[in-house]
């Protein structure tokens, strides 16, 4: 019996011995993703490409206006829309005297507010991969109301959104 028993187990294993090994293909999926990349602000310093959510600017008063440098980085290929709010120079402190902007200009266009919202830009990216794109713009005070104002300071303030078309 035990013979019998030792002769079973051996010829049950004696096929697997001689079996080949095949090993399977094995796969991995690598995903990922770019993600989208928008910041848009003022061009502080062109050399280090530093944009900045918020600037100040001195003499905003001169009969020249004041240059300012709107700068887009971004990676989408997205058309984007420019868009902006100018609010007259207030008097710190006393918010009855005003000096009005005379006007906004991009690259030197002269921009006409619609509804108080004036229309900047329509950026069309055409690019693949990370890009800057910087603008020049120019905002005057109305050199009548200067020239009436009282002595003090103003502060006039430019909000500027940015949306995808």
């Amino acid at each position: 019996m035990k013979r019998c028993i030792l002769i079973t187990s051996i010829l049950l294993t004696v096929p697997f011995l001689f079996a080949s090994i095949s090993p399977q293909k094995v796969t991995l999926s690598i995903t990922t993703a770019v993600p989208e990349y928008l910041v848009h602000g003022f061009l502080i310093d062109s050399a280090a490409a530093t944009i900045v959510s918020e600037a100040s600017v001195d003499d905003a008063f001169s009969q020249d206006g004041v240059n300012l440098t709107y700068a887009i980085r971004t990676n989408t290929t997205s058309n984007l829309v420019v868009s902006a709010t100018l609010t007259p120079f207030i008097k710190l402190g006393d918010d009855t005297s005003t000096v009005g902007i005379a006007s906004l200009s991009v690259e030197s266009i002269e921009k006409v507010p619609v509804s108080g919202s004036y229309k900047l830009l329509d950026v069309l990216p055409s690019f693949q991969g990370m890009r800057m794109y910087s603008y020049t713009l120019r905002v005057k005070a109305n050199q009548a109301d200067v020239a009436s104002a009282t002595a003090g300071a103003y502060e006039s303030t430019l909000s500027i959104d940015i949306a995808s078309n």
